[in-house]
């Protein structure tokens, strides 16, 4: 009963708290704009606001969650601080402001969506459906079988899950087979620069061991950086989106992670 009343007086108080910080964030931003408008030289696509510098993220803080050792010698001042993008989240957005006219009729399917993504889709009145096995979502989804018929989709997201996922070739399968033909496949995951195809091995059980090898508590795998070959085995036509292509405004770059690559796949069915 006490948990339950302590419960009842703090949830306003922290959603009292997160609204205070957004609106002294949004304050932040407004003097920045206007005070030093020739300094905000950075760009964020997703909520398309300029700043004078990206935020740090705060992964080397969380030794029980990440391998911190994957962040030394990587930049960290990467994070968008209104709305939380990173590099992939820019690339990402970059590439969609480029095709919105491939996109926008499409029915698509989002798995674990992102703020910063879904901040630039409603803004563009981009249509879609969310899907996450675990977390609040328009639809409760197994990427590894959806139960949705054949041929039902134009365009599958899904960033930096297929590292998560008990079996990841039946989850690539699963999302070949549910696209239209001539449907896409958005996806990213971690990219080792010392593997070449993929690293796992279902003995690597407890937090500690995947933290050490995988790079995260519960990461069931690490990619490797001929991964395509991996999407190309299941029937798909791949193509990289690389951040090299985008302008220095958005940092483009590899990070946070030694193994979050500036690199997206577009796989076409």
């Amino acid at each position: 009963m006490l948990k339950k009343q302590i419960k009842y007086v703090l949830k306003p108080m922290l959603k009292s708290a997160r609204r205070i910080r957004s609106e002294v964030k949004g304050i932040r931003y407004t003097l920045d704009m206007l005070l030093f408008p020739e300094q905000n030289n950075l760009f964020c696509p997703c909520c398309k606001k300029k700043f004078r510098a990206f935020a740090e993220g705060e992964y080397i803080n969380i030794p029980d969650k990440v391998d911190v050792k994957r962040y030394i010698n990587v930049r960290q001042d990467l994070v968008c601080p209104f709305c939380g993008s990173i590099p992939r989240h820019r690339i990402l957005a970059s590439w969609f402001e480029e095709n919105k006219t491939m996109i926008k009729p499409s029915n698509i399917l989002y798995f674990a969506p992102e703020k910063s993504m879904l901040l630039w889709m409603d803004r563009n009145k981009i249509e879609y459906t969310t899907a996450d096995l675990y977390e609040s979502a328009d639809l409760k989804l197994d990427l590894q079988d959806t139960k949705l018929p054949d041929n039902s989709i134009d365009l599958v997201i899904c960033n930096h899950v297929l590292e998560h996922v008990d079996d990841f070739r039946k989850a690539i399968r699963e999302v070949h087979r549910i696209l239209r033909s001539g449907g896409s496949f958005i996806c990213s995951f971690p990219m080792d620069p010392q593997v070449e195809l993929v690293d796992e091995d279902v003995t690597v059980q407890t937090n500690e061991e995947r933290i050490e090898r995988f790079g995260q508590f519960d990461h069931k795998r690490v990619f490797g950086m001929q991964a395509d070959e991996l999407l190309k085995e299941a029937g798909f036509k791949v193509e990289k989106i690389s951040g090299e292509f985008y302008p220095d405004e958005i940092l483009p770059v590899v990070g946070p992670a030694n193994y979050d690559m500036n690199i997206l796949f577009r796989c076409v069915k």
